[in-house]
């Protein structure tokens, strides 16, 4: 069942772990099917490069599990990605990772400003979600509030880096690498010349480029 999205979802979370936007089977991938309403999703702990589209679980909405490998269990941000499926139609796939340099400013309790053009294949806004405990429904209530109705990425305070896509789950992990990369150069700008030195790009100017160049 979903041999198509499984084998994508696997794909894009192999992708992520080899651009070092995650490790050791760390972070979670999804995409839904919006037509039924299922969850294709990457299980707890498991090693991405030894696991086969087979591995990659098969969830409602509910969180109900109905495929999943032998011996394997849902990941447990489960509930983020399911709350965020829930709350926006327009969402087809979400990343969750452990950026390295997106988790310093998550580490600080601190958003990634939009110091690069890149920040538009995001939106520009990589605002931060208040901690939640991990797995608990606060966490995913939290993410999705942040969220709002537009957005598609955020800083998980004291976490890591949420991103999700109205296209697919390889548009998802291309967000969560354009605020990765946006990230790092906002470290060392504030390395080289200090935090109240960095400027960020004007919100309105970057809607206006967004919209001019297509960017989705």
């Amino acid at each position: 069942m979903f041999e198509e999205i499984r084998n994508q979802v696997l794909k894009q979370a192999r992708l992520a772990e080899t651009l070092g936007l995650c490790q050791s089977g760390g972070g979670n991938f999804s995409m839904i099917d919006r037509e039924s309403g299922m969850v294709c999703m990457t299980p707890h702990d498991t090693d991405r490069f030894q696991m086969s589209w087979r591995d990659v679980l098969v969830t409602d909405l509910e969180g109900n599990v109905l495929e999943k490998g032998p011996g394997l269990k849902p990941t447990s941000e489960i509930e983020i990605h399911l709350a965020v499926y829930r709350a926006r139609e327009d969402i087809l796939a979400v990343a969750h990772t452990h950026a390295p340099y997106t988790s310093v400013f998550a580490g600080l309790s601190m958003e990634v400003k939009p110091v690069l053009t890149e920040a538009m294949t995001y939106y520009g806004r990589a605002p931060l979600a208040p901690f939640g405990t991990p797995s608990t429904p606060q966490l995913a209530e939290n993410i999705v509030k942040t969220l709002g109705e537009k957005g598609v990425a955020a800083v998980m305070e004291k976490h890591g880096l949420i991103t999700a896509s109205p296209f697919g789950i390889w548009d998802a992990v291309r967000k969560n690498l354009y605020v990765e990369e946006t990230a790092k150069a906002y470290f060392r700008m504030i390395q080289l010349v200090g935090i109240e030195h960095v400027p960020s790009i004007d919100m309105d100017e970057l809607d206006r480029m967004t919209e001019m160049l297509g960017i989705r």
